[in-house]
């Protein structure tokens, strides 16, 4: 089950740096629409066009966090990585809060950024933590 954790921690940290890249795309779509419209306005449908992968795929991020979580608790990793993992999942929950609030509150929306590259540096944290540690070692008596 640690190997299932492991590949499953690895392919939620690249999921997020997709997502990541999936917000810059949204929003050189939307300069770009900007700038080849007369006049230079964008609208609702132009933004989502932009912005609808990362809107659409963060769902997807979000869950395979929280899957995560579950998988963490199931293979037995240790409350110090399971802290971590509910801090991983409480700061995708709040990137969502951030996004849906962030809409009315424009200025609230600056959060969600920065919000996103504690979600990068947990996750990374996570799955560099995976990577390192070394398989148990047999023993002589395990082998016979």
């Amino acid at each position: 089950m640690k190997a299932v954790y492991k590949w499953w921690a690895t392919i939620v940290f690249c999921a997020i740096v997709v997502q990541v890249g999936f917000a810059g795309y949204g929003a050189f779509y939307t300069a770009h629409t900007i700038d080849n419209n007369t006049p230079k306005a964008i609208t609702e449908k132009g933004f989502e066009d932009g912005f609808g992968l990362h809107a659409g795929f963060g769902y997807l991020v979000i869950l395979g966090g929280l899957v995560l979580l579950v998988i963490g608790v199931i293979a037995g990793i240790g409350k110090w990585r399971l802290g971590r993992h509910g801090v991983l999942a409480l700061l995708l929950v709040l990137q969502l809060i951030l996004a849906w609030i962030g809409f009315a509150v424009p200025a609230v929306g600056f959060f969600h950024p920065v919000n996103a590259l504690l979600v990068v540096a947990v996750a990374g944290s996570i799955v560099h933590s995976c990577w390192r540690e070394r398989p148990a070692r047999r023993t002589a008596t395990a082998l016979a």
